[in-house]
Parts: structure tokens; sequence; C-alpha cells
């Protein structure tokens, strides 16, 4: 209890300061790692917080251990500030995966549509926002957990299942998942054919990235993943860089498997252009990856189970891959139970 006492306290501290920060527990670890960059002072390792949005935007927090300072400059990205934020209403996401469906019964393929949920609060200030943070992330303890801010993406908190790539710089071994297919912790019997097929687009996407720029893929055998109140068909999939095409760097490899059918779509291009046209709300940086690069690996996830946030005001999202057979109320269902894997611990303090 101390030692979450004292990690509010400093998230609290560096939120109300405004100094641009990562801070992020490792899957299977309790300790949190703090970045933080005050973009004065000296590098202080190789270390650096990598975040990228959904629109394929990119920043880098550096590791210079210095607090402090308030001032960060950013040239890549701009601050959303004047957008109006508004909860996704059943009416449009109804229309939206019908749109999805309709298109779907003639082209094979798969659309992942994601819903917004914002719940606002004078409550909510750091203090407890952050409270809640902590308990997410002794519970999803399995999960990849972060808090990050910059001025310009604004807070996030990230209890991510979903490794995007996992690099050894000096053996070249990588490692990535597979992760679709979603349904409530506890369903009794076999995944179902829709499940199925939505995760198997997934792993052939991944092994086909792989293939293409010389990487030998190893995928296992899928299992059942379990995060809170949600189940996930899993497949790892493994390789190794060092047998990868002439001038292909790591940096390409992210970009050529970011985004997956698994927050996208398949085809990928067709997929991102069908939810431009469909969702009414900017993802910001959910959808996107943040990654934790060094000397000696590249560590990746995908950003998702998270949520933005500010004094009174927290940005849940959430989403599902859409099939030419996908119901909306089934659809909207899964999404809840994601959005709900945050917000269920703001509920406590709230009702």
């Amino acid at each position: 209890m101390e030692e979450q006492a004292d990690a509010v306290f400093s998230l609290v501290s560096l939120l109300k300061r405004g100094v641009s920060f990562a801070a992020y527990s490792l899957p299977g670890y309790h300790d949190l790692n703090f970045i933080v960059d005050d973009n004065i002072s000296p590098v202080v390792s190789s270390r650096k917080f990598i975040i990228t949005t959904w629109s394929g935007n990119k920043l880098e927090i550096i590791d210079r251990g210095n607090d402090t300072h308030s001032v960060v400059e950013c040239s890549d990205f701009r601050p959303m500030t004047g957008q109006k934020r508004t909860t996704t209403s059943w009416e449009d996401y109804k229309a939206g995966i019908e749109k999805v469906t309709g298109l779907l019964k003639s082209t094979a393929g798969k659309v992942v549509i994601s819903r917004r949920k914002i719940l606002t609060c004078p409550s909510l200030g750091y203090s407890l926002i952050a409270k809640c943070i902590m308990e997410m992330f002794a519970t999803y303890g399995n999960a990849f957990r972060a808090v990050y801010y910059t001025p310009a993406t604004g807070a996030w908190c990230v209890c991510s299942p979903e490794l995007l790539i996992n690099v050894d710089k000096k053996t070249g071994e990588m490692n990535t998942v597979a992760l679709a297919g979603t349904r409530q912790a506890g369903t009794a019997g076999m995944w179902d054919d829709k499940n199925r097929q939505e995760h198997n687009y997934v792993v052939r996407y991944i092994c086909n990235v792989m293939k293409s720029l010389g990487i030998t893929p190893d995928a296992h055998a899928s299992e059942t993943l379990t995060t809170g109140n949600i189940e996930h068909i899993l497949t790892r999939i493994s390789g190794n860089v060092n047998c990868r095409s002439e001038g292909v760097g790591i940096e390409d490899i992210v970009s050529a498997l970011h985004p997956t059918p698994a927050i996208c779509g398949y085809p990928r291009e067709w997929a991102k252009k069908i939810i431009e046209e469909v969702e009414r709300h900017d993802r910001e940086c959910y959808g996107g990856y943040i990654a934790i690069d060094d000397d000696m690996r590249l560590l990746a996830h995908v950003n998702l189970r998270c949520f933005a946030f500010e004094p009174g005001c927290c940005r849940f999202w959430g989403g599902g891959g859409i099939m030419s057979e996908s119901s909306p109320v089934t659809e909207w269902n899964e999404a809840f139970l994601k959005i709900d894997a945050s917000l269920s611990f703001f509920q406590k303090y709230l009702q």
C-alpha cells in the first residue's frame, strides 16, 4: 500500500507540473519505471518511450531523468484543443456496423470499428485518477501497463495485453502475437467460427509480413488468454530479424506490422479507409502503439485497453472486429466489455 501511495504521489506531481513523462510496468512485474523528459537536461541513457497516434504521428520521450522543468517542445503533434468530444451513440454505432457488414457481404475481409465513452465528474481529479490507475495496474499484472503525458497528446493510461513486437537487438530474436477474437471470460465451449476466422486473418497477415521481409515465422498453437473479464484467442509468433532482407531495419518491421488486422482490419488500407468513413470520433492514441527502445531491445505494445484523462473527464475507447455476419448488439456489448475493463475502476468511487 505504501508503494502504491508513493506511485500515486509521483504521478500526480508530474501531471500537475506538466512535465512530459512515461511511467510503465512490464508484464509480470510490479515495479513502476519512469522516463522524464524536460527537453532541457542532458540525456542520461539510451532508453526512450515512443508514442504513435492512430493517424501515424510519432514522438519520443527521451530519458533525461530530470523533472524540474515544465516546458516541453514538440513539433510533430498538436494538442487536441477545441474538439467536440461526445460519447458514441447507439444509433450512430448501429448505422456504422450495418454499413460495414453490408460492404463485407460482397468483399471478404474484416474491419475493426471502435466506439468512445466519455466520463465526466467534478470528483475526477488527478489524485483519484492516479489511485484508480494503480489499482488497475495491480489487477492487470500480466499486461503492459503505462501512464504517459505530453502537452500534445495529453495524459493516457494503457493496460495492453497485445504485444506488437519484442526484438532482442543482440540475438535478433523476435516475438509477436496475433490477438483477436473476444468473448466474456468463463464462456463455456469452443470458440465460434466468427471469432476463429477473425483471429486467422491476423495470424495470416503477420506471417505474410514477416515472410515478405525475409523473416521465417514460427506460429505456435493457439491458446485462450484471459485478461480481467475478457478472453481472447492468442497465437504466439516468433522469428529472427538477423535473417531479414538487406536494408530492412527494425523500425521498418514495426511499420510493416502495424496496424495489424486485430486493431484495423483486412485488407489493411481498405479497412483504414472504411474506419475513416464510419467512425465519428478521433481515435487519438487509441490503436497506435507505445514502445520502450534502448540499446538492448525494442518492446512495443498496441495502445488499447486505454483511456485519456484530464481533471473532470476521462475518454475511453473499445472496439471489435466486424465480419459480414456480425451483429450490432453483440459488437456493441463486446466493445463495452473492453471499455469496462478500465471504466469499472472509477464507478465504485463515483456512485
